[in-house]
């Protein structure tokens, strides 16, 4: 009598035998759309956790494999444009304070240099005038006594 081992090894080998010649013939027969078709995609997908799914996924990597260039080639930037309020944008922003605030920089800055323009036209003015008058440049005073301090003599 043969022992069980071997008995049950002789038994898995023929079976595998069988199955290797039975199976190809079998699964090349079914039609896998068919079976498909039958399939409850719903019932099926009802029962899979999502986040236990994403919890696997590397997003970032994801995010890498995506073309950005070719997303924004399909957006319509017409349409989308069409939907921004800009009177929102520009109170957000605060484009009103912005403008007043340059201009009124704009005009101090005009102001400043009107100034200075008119302080060079009076240097001009006073020293044709003191010219005129033939005063000596040396004893005339610097400025207003107020403006300018005194000279400290050593």
């Amino acid at each position: 009598m043969t022992p069980p081992s071997e008995s049950s090894g002789r038994l898995n080998g023929a079976i595998n035998r069988v199955v290797g010649h039975v199976a190809p013939p079998v699964i090349g027969a079914i039609d896998v759309d068919a079976v498909v078709q039958r399939v409850d995609l719903d019932a099926l997908l009802a029962d899979v956790d999502l986040d236990r799914l994403l919890e696997n996924v590397d997003l970032n990597a994801v995010l890498q494999r995506v073309d950005l260039n070719a997303l924004v080639d399909q957006v319509d930037m017409a349409a989308l444009i069409e939907k921004v309020d800009v009177a929102a944008v520009a109170e957000r922003a605060e484009i009103g304070e912005l403008v007043a605030r340059s201009t009124s920089e704009v005009a101090g800055s005009t102001l400043d240099l009107a100034r200075r323009q008119l302080v060079g036209l009076d240097v001009i003015v006073i020293g044709v005038v003191n010219r005129m008058l033939r005063r000596d440049p040396d004893e005339l005073k610097p400025g207003p006594e107020l403006l300018v301090p005194a000279k400290v003599e050593s």
